[in-house]
């Protein structure tokens, strides 16, 4: 069995009403403790009617048990610091500084890719800030590791800051193993300037606000993670071979990190590391290792498979059980045999509930019986892999789903109907908040695979 510790908000995503069922009424869920329940104890009178009635009976759950999807756990989007006006002896001493910079033969930052989707979609100012800011990270403990920027666009004005933010945002997106730009916690990029046009052009520099002191420790520890966690994946086989493996490995490896999902937390100067790839690899910013949420699954799982060649891209959206019940959250496409797919890590997780229940309730055993049926596992395990963009958007379980205790009289439902919705742009969006232009350029799963 994994070992896990207490996911009881994750768990919460298993169960809406009716996911569960028998022929008895579920009780409410003692705090900390399995949030499935106990099945109330049968009188006389329903263990007669039980006998009579050999069919399973669906069971009601009581109205305190409202429990929901695991949604707004997505990272929330920190918008970039103005531009910082510099003096024309600002300006000098950074250039004195990038003039007597020494680049780095090797940078700590590995990524095999050879497409990152959303910088080939931007628009040219977008990637040019991008370019930059990669440049920056590939060395962001020195001060004179700084890059420049030409344009045309007033970089004291909104146009360039949206651009700035748009960049920072499909980097993050792209770049997994920028978990520290992407989280925000010990390092932030900034650009300053004299906002004087010379000859139509302005000269933006991209710096580091701080250097990034933690940095070859934390990437250190992300690199050595990523290899041992790819060390017995086998590539040879087929891509959706390696695809699976992947899945089904970070599904063993990850822990849902309820305390960050529920907010039980100061975000200080950032995100928690439990929404970044190294969240799922390492730990989160607590050093609980493996302890993530939707962005940390989704993020990890894009940049292992890109360094299997494997093409895949961040969505970022809203989700849950129903379209007046969602909250942000994250999943992936991937692109295999050159067709595109969606798949919800976080939500493929089944597993790890069983370290929740009680045991000796009949949840405990009747959930463990379940999920020891590999069949039935292989269901649970996969309903949300490699999936159309339909399916994503709007999931209706079918009576595969449904596990019928082997004693007959309890029908599970571990899987309920859910939707999807990628951030667009839009009436209610921020008409300053960049992510739904990024996000709408991902691409559509036409097909659900092997369906």
């Amino acid at each position: 069995m994994r070992k896990r510790m207490k996911t009881a908000a994750w768990i919460s995503c298993l169960i809406a009403a009716g996911m569960i069922a028998g022929s008895a009424t579920l009780q409410a869920a003692e705090i900390k403790g399995s949030i499935f329940g106990s099945l109330k104890p049968q009188t006389e009178g329903s263990v007669q009617e039980t006998e009579r009635n050999t069919e399973p009976q669906p069971a009601q759950l009581e109205e305190e048990e409202a429990f929901h999807l695991p949604t707004g756990d997505m990272a929330v989007r920190v918008p970039s610091r103005p531009m910082e006006m510099l003096s024309a002896q600002d300006a000098q001493t950074l250039d004195e500084q990038m003039a007597s910079y020494q680049p780095q033969e090797e940078s700590l930052l590995k990524n095999k890719a050879e497409h990152f989707y959303y910088y080939e979609r931007l628009d040219p100012v977008s990637k040019q800030i991008y370019d930059v800011m990669l440049q920056v990270a590939r060395d962001p403990v020195s001060e004179c590791n700084i890059g420049l920027v030409m344009t045309d666009i007033d970089p004291q004005g909104d146009e360039f800051y949206y651009a700035f933010n748009k960049a920072y945002r499909a980097i993050c997106f792209d770049h997994p193993e920028l978990f520290w730009l992407y989280s925000g916690e010990e390092a932030e990029m900034c650009y300053l300037s004299e906002a004087i046009s010379q000859n139509g052009f302005y000269f933006v520099y991209i710096k580091m606000v701080e250097p990034f002191t933690g940095f070859e420790e934390q990437m250190t520890a992300f690199n050595n993670a990523a290899d041992a966690f790819l060390a017995d994946i086998d590539t040879s086989i087929s891509e959706y071979q390696t695809i699976r493996q992947i899945h089904d490995k970070i599904l063993d490896l990850a822990n849902y990190n309820d305390p960050v999902a529920e907010r039980l937390f100061n975000f200080g100067k950032g995100q928690d590391l439990a929404h970044t790839a190294y969240g799922v690899l390492v730990a989160d910013s607590d050093g609980n290792p493996n302890y993530a949420v939707c962005d940390g699954y989704t993020l990890a799982f894009e940049y292992l498979l890109q360094q299997c060649g494997i093409e895949s891209v961040f969505i970022g959206g809203n989700a849950g059980s129903s379209p007046d019940s969602l909250g942000g959250h994250a999943w992936s496409m991937v692109k295999m045999d050159g067709e595109w797919y969606e798949t919800d890590c976080t939500w493929d997780d089944t597993g790890s509930m069983l370290d929740d229940l009680t045991p000796g309730t009949y949840n405990h055993t009747y959930i463990t019986e379940a999920l020891q049926d590999t069949e039935y596992r292989e269901k649970v395990d996969h309903y949300l892999f490699l999936v159309s963009t339909e399916t994503m958007e709007h999931f209706v379980p079918g009576d595969d789903l449904t596990y019928v205790t082997q004693d007959q009289m309890y029908e599970y439902y571990l899987k309920s109907e859910s939707y999807h919705f990628r951030l667009a742009p839009g009436e209610d969006t921020d008409e300053m908040d960049p992510d739904p232009d990024v996000i709408s350029l991902a691409p559509v799963a036409m097909m659900s695979y092997g369906r």
